[in-house]
């Protein structure tokens, strides 16, 4: 996909940076080499979107997690990535995005939660034993063969 101009600005003012280490100097050098940073610019990349492909992605980035709805699943992900500053920004656009399309934002938009539909299928087990492995039937334990009720 091609950049556009006012993406490579973009780029510009928010680069990457990392730092650089030679590997046959002194210490002292090293130390002052290690202070200069290198800057590295990260690609842009375009996407179009419909209205509604641009409603589905704000309803999917704002899924509220249980017990009590105070994390979505986009957070939650970042969290576990390690890309909470990533997430922050992605909803900032996002938001813009929607708030130009006439989109509802916030309190106007649907909340959607995750929630069990169904209880967890429950079983009957000895104490300090591992659970039986199922077979053919939901909830039936096949017997060993040489045992025989009399």
């Amino acid at each position: 996909m091609k950049k556009s101009k006012k993406q490579a600005t973009v780029v510009e003012e928010q680069p990457q940076v990392e730092s650089k280490v030679g590997s046959k100097k002194s210490s002292k050098q090293v130390k002052e080499v290690e202070k200069e940073p290198v800057v590295r610019r990260q690609p842009i990349f375009d996407l179009t979107l419909t209205k509604f492909e641009l409603l589905h992605l704000r309803d999917l980035m704002g899924i509220l997690l249980p017990p009590d709805g105070a994390q979505t699943l986009s957070q939650a992900l970042a969290v576990t990535e390690d890309r909470v500053l990533t997430e922050t920004k992605l909803w900032e656009k996002m938001s813009k995005l929607c708030a130009d399309a006439g989109l509802p934002l916030d309190a106007e938009a649907p909340d959607y939660i995750v929630a069990p539909v169904a209880p967890p299928p429950m079983g009957v087990f000895l104490l300090n034993q591992e659970a039986p492995q199922q077979s053919q039937g939901v909830g039936f334990v096949e017997e060993d063969s040489d045992e025989e009720d009399e």
